[in-house]
């Protein structure tokens, strides 16, 4: 299964919805993309994608657990809970210029985890058979202080 999630931000985010769009067209083996798409209701896509505006914050992490692939917005909590689970996830960070965001803190994270290696950077040209073939894995990250860390994931359910 292939996960997509954008965040709960206000901000619409049309390239991650036309690379999504691009994945379920050419999704020979027919596996099941979730797309947690937020405020911009999706185009039409092939079969099987599930779409939903939102995901409750434990059925995401379920899925999250599950996935093959993560395709993610750049938002730290996110990128987080992906390598909370040992999944390097494949980040599409959002951006200023294209109004996806109020500031382009998502893309200088994404390079900051980058240079790391705890995340792979999508950019609309990457080729998607680079995607399609899987997420790395990495030891699964510790939570070390579980007390701010249930707060701060209290704080972005939806």
């Amino acid at each position: 299964m292939i996960l997509v999630t954008v965040g709960s931000t206000r901000f619409p985010f049309a390239r991650m919805n036309a690379l999504v769009g691009r994945l379920s067209a050419q999704n020979k083996t027919r596996e099941k993309i979730i797309f947690q798409y937020g405020s911009l209701a999706p185009q039409y896509y092939h079969p099987p994608v599930e779409l939903y505006p939102f995901i409750p914050q434990d059925k995401l992490l379920g899925y999250m657990k599950l996935a093959r692939v993560i395709i993610c917005h750049g938002g730290p909590g996110t990128i987080y809970q992906s390598l909370s689970f040992g999944k390097i996830p494949w980040v599409f960070p959002r951006q200023q210029r294209f109004g996806e965001h109020l500031t382009d803190h998502q893309l200088e994270f994404s390079r900051f985890m980058a240079k790391r290696k705890l995340v792979n950077i999508v950019s609309d040209d990457t080729p998607l058979p680079v995607i399609e073939k899987g997420s790395q894995t990495t030891k699964p990250m510790k939570r070390h202080n579980q007390r701010l860390i249930a707060y701060l994931d209290s704080l972005m359910t939806v």
